[in-house]
């Protein structure tokens, strides 16, 4: 598809990964959500199986970047419908259905994992002091003396989860940032508003980055800062970024994206290098304690996750390795089925990795990949899909065939 071209969205979609009606699909974005969720599923059984600090280790244990690709690829997905309508495209989502969508895809499929994990005895699951945190998503902020997942990681329940806050606090902001980026750009030309909007986002961006990093030094996954979107902006900020440009280019392709179609291994290379030599210079550990340690992850990741999905957002259509590679049909199942295997994968590798610390690297890795993905798929086939069907149909109300039948 050319950058921000209009594919018809009726074409036969998977309900977890259809647009809003009347956007366009981008189905790279499949194949990125499984690059995304094997990332974090290697880094936590390089955690719980002991990888060392090798090479190898190193390389491992910074694959947390698979959180930043995610929120990369939320930033574009869910900002790319608001924005549509600056260059002729379908009009913005309602609120309240946008809410909806983000409801039945987040909380059923969490919420199932949270009881199951508290059936099973000897599973991390809910912790007796943070229950209503983490069943609504508040478990890795302050309140009420909830789990602290940076120091008793083993113990503090799933979490991974803590960039489901993250998430759901960018999914609360985003319709009121929509509103008022609308308000600032109304009436400008294509190239003013594109300027005047990535300039806003930059903005944001610097303020975020110095409040992390500077102003709440070391705040950890369990502050304010560090545990919703205030912390995170700039990664959120580059999906929303390339979703600009998209819609700005609409069909047309300058050099820079003429570029992209015809040569897309390039950015993967560089991406692939960045992140080597980043993931190198830091310490052997993803729980970085050093402000200046996270400061160069946190920068070098979002670079790392924007080079990834430039070949997938521009001339998705085109051809080449990576392009290629995220069409395969296993990964794009995968990516179909991520959120549950991000959900399930830590429960079981934690399981199969503590009490069994004679496991090396390579057996706990299969065994977690083993078990773990029939589950995802289970999870996604007999509840994520059914649910997911409602995303785009209004749920019918006592009295609406009759209400009808009057308005005819």
């Amino acid at each position: 598809m050319p950058a921000g071209g209009d594919q018809n969205w009726t074409e036969a979609a998977p309900d977890a990964v259809a647009p809003p009606p009347h956007h366009p699909r981008f189905p790279l974005f499949d194949g990125m959500r499984a690059i995304a969720v094997f990332a974090v599923l290697v880094l936590h059984v390089g955690v719980f199986g002991q990888v060392g600090d090798s090479i190898a280790g190193k390389l491992v244990l910074h694959l947390n970047i698979g959180v930043t690709i995610f929120f990369l690829i939320s930033g574009f997905l869910l900002y790319r419908p608001f924005i549509a309508d600056r260059a002729g495209g379908a009009a913005a989502p309602a609120i309240g259905d946008y809410a909806k969508r983000r409801l039945l895809r987040i909380l059923p499929a969490y919420w199932l994992v949270l009881a199951v994990l508290i059936v099973i005895p000897g599973l991390t699951g809910v912790p007796g002091s943070g229950a209503v945190q983490q069943f609504a998503l508040l478990h890795t902020l302050p309140i009420g003396g909830g789990p602290d997942c940076v120091e008793a990681v083993a113990d503090c329940g799933l979490a991974q989860t803590w960039s489901l806050v993250v998430e759901f606090t960018f999914y609360a902001v985003l319709p009121f940032y929509a509103l008022l980026a609308a308000t600032m750009v109304r009436g400008r030309s294509t190239a003013r508003w594109l300027g005047t909007e990535l300039i806003l986002l930059a903005v944001l961006s610097l303020a975020s980055v110095l409040l992390h990093f500077v102003i709440a030094d070391n705040a950890g996954s369990a502050g304010v800062v560090g545990g919703t979107l205030l912390g995170y902006w700039l990664w959120f900020a580059l999906g929303m970024g390339l979703a600009l440009v998209s819609v700005a280019l609409g069909d047309r392709r300058p050099p820079f994206i003429a570029a992209v179609a015809a040569h897309p291994v390039p950015f993967w290379a560089l991406a692939v290098a960045l992140y080597v030599v980043t993931a190198l210079a830091l310490p052997a550990t993803p729980y970085l304690i050093d402000a200046g340690d996270q400061l160069v992850a946190h920068l070098s990741f979002a670079l790392v996750a924007l080079l990834l999905m430039i070949p997938a957002v521009f001339a998705d259509d085109a051809g080449g390795a990576p392009r290629r590679f995220l069409q395969q049909p296993l990964v794009a199942w995968l990516g179909l089925i991520s959120y549950g295997i991000f959900l399930w994968h830590y429960a079981v590798a934690l399981r199969l990795g503590v009490p069994g610390e004679h496991w090396s690297f390579l057996p706990l890795l299969l065994a977690t990949v083993a078990i773990t993905v029939p589950i995802a798929a289970a999870s996604y086939y007999l509840l994520e899909r059914p649910l997911l069907r409602f995303k785009y149909r209004r749920i019918r109300r006592p009295g609406d065939d009759q209400r009808r039948a009057v308005a005819r």
